[in-house]
């Protein structure tokens, strides 16, 4: 009975530890798997990391290239107009249609190393193939920023607006007198919490409406430009966003002179063979704005005069124009300079709320030229001493990228002497669809 109990007691010491050996094993499994888990950690992490870092990202913007810490980046996006001209009378008094697509711009832009901005945009449109804008700009310091390339002087209010944001499908006449796009270097920035806006540079001097290659030539111009906002503090909310401002240029010319065209683009005033553009060149704009509420309007004076030269004679000649244009969104959507986004986009349900934003604008424009010029330097039986426009648009924004645009023009000259028949005065419809990427 005694060994039978010891025996017993034997079997139960080996089970127990036998327990005990494998409570061991499994403790030391365990901590084993938690002392490789802690090892893994830093990898893990990184791998966590590595998959939530995207170099590439479609946004609302575009396609959106960066780096890992964001430092450097690249936005990759662009804008189409197609263009429709219904001529129901040119200045020959002739019926015609022109379709063409006006702009076809990709565009890149981005930042690097968090202090230099680019932008590259080509042109493909008409059939052409032109580098618009191609430029790098220092942000070092918030109100100073250093821009050097190919972009626009800081001149004309409409001109400076961008070509997605026009109210009209063609500029005004006046903003003829003004060059396009031009090579050089600027200084730009504001003070005051954006109520004073600044911009001087350097650039090559470029024509009336021209834009410039890069071919750096003899031809220079100082541009300078200051927009205030002077009631931007005012107790009354009408005040505020009055916006006036005063933009001059003076360099010297070289080279074949402009011409001038309708809104149509039809050809009104040009120079005589032979003349040449030979001296100095001076401009000055004082201009206007007033964005508040579904209101906007642009209101702008240009002059513009050059040394012109006839074999050896010379002579200055100074030509000028103005415009007033307005817009009404009908929708209530704000009214805004450039980047209009409209409240509530074009939706499948089609019902009241979302269709889009509708806008009218209404606008004249008049230009004059140098009573001086003819016959010397222009043909008075050909080219009109003045011209005045006219113009009626509504605008559907369907979206942020899309707007369907609708203009009627009309456009009457006036001739240097009464001795010669009139221009005939055009009567255009002007339609635009704006696809932007």
């Amino acid at each position: 009975m005694f060994f039978r109990k010891i025996r017993v007691t034997k079997w139960t010491l080996v089970l127990i530890l036998c327990c005990l050996s494998c409570r061991s094993i499994d403790c030391q499994k365990a901590s084993q798997h938690k002392s490789a888990d802690q090892t893994a950690s830093p990898d893990a992490a990184v791998t966590v990391a590595s998959q939530k870092f995207t170099p590439a990202k479609i946004t609302d913007e575009g396609l959106l290239l960066s780096n890992r810490d964001a430092s450097s980046n690249m936005l990759i996006h662009g804008y189409m107009q197609a263009d429709g001209r219904f001529f129901l009378a040119n200045v020959e008094d002739c019926r015609q249609a022109v379709l063409l697509f006006r702009r076809l711009r990709p565009l890149a832009e981005g930042r690097l190393a968090n202090r230099i901005d680019y932008r590259f945009m080509p042109d493909f449109g008409e059939g052409k193939s032109v580098i618009q804008e191609a430029y790098v700009e220092w942000r070092s310091i918030p109100y100073a920023r250093l821009r050097a390339g190919k972009f626009k002087a800081p001149l004309g209010l409409e001109v400076l607006r961008s070509d997605r944001d026009l109210t009209f499908v063609e500029r005004s006449m006046a903003s003829d007198l003004i060059p396009l796009r031009e090579l050089g270097a600027q200084l730009e920035g504001s003070v005051r919490k954006g109520t004073v806006t600044y911009a001087m540079g350097f650039f090559n001097g470029t024509e009336d409406g021209d834009n410039s290659n890069f071919e750096w030539h003899g031809a220079k111009s100082g541009v300078a430009r200051v927009f205030l906002h002077p009631f931007a503090t005012a107790r009354h909310p009408l005040l505020q966003p009055l916006g006036v401002g005063l933009a001059a240029s003076i360099g010297h010319n070289h080279g074949t002179p402009a011409r001038f065209n309708t809104i149509g683009q039809e050809t009104i005033f040009r120079y005589n063979q032979g003349i040449i553009a030979d001296g100095q060149h001076r401009r000055l704009s004082p201009q206007a704005s007033y964005f508040s509420g579904p209101i906007g309007v642009l209101a702008e004076y240009i002059s513009s005069g050059g040394t012109l030269a006839s074999g050896n004679s010379y002579r200055y000649l100074s030509h000028r124009g103005w415009e007033v244009a307005g817009s009404f969104f009908l929708t209530g959507e704000k009214n805004v300079y450039e980047d209009f986004r409209p409240a509530h986009a074009l939706g499948q349900d089609m019902d009241c709320r979302h269709w889009g934003a509708l806008e009218l604008a209404v606008r004249h424009s008049d230009l004059r030229f140098d009573a001086s010029a003819f016959p010397s330097y222009a043909n008075a039986a050909s080219s009109a001493r003045s011209a005045s426009e006219s113009a009626f648009g509504i605008n559907w924004h369907l979206n942020r990228r899309t707007k369907l645009m609708l203009d009627c023009e009309r456009t009457e000259f006036r001739m240097a002497t009464d001795s010669v028949p009139r221009l005939h005065a055009e009567h255009v419809a002007m339609t635009e669809i704006q696809f932007a990427l």
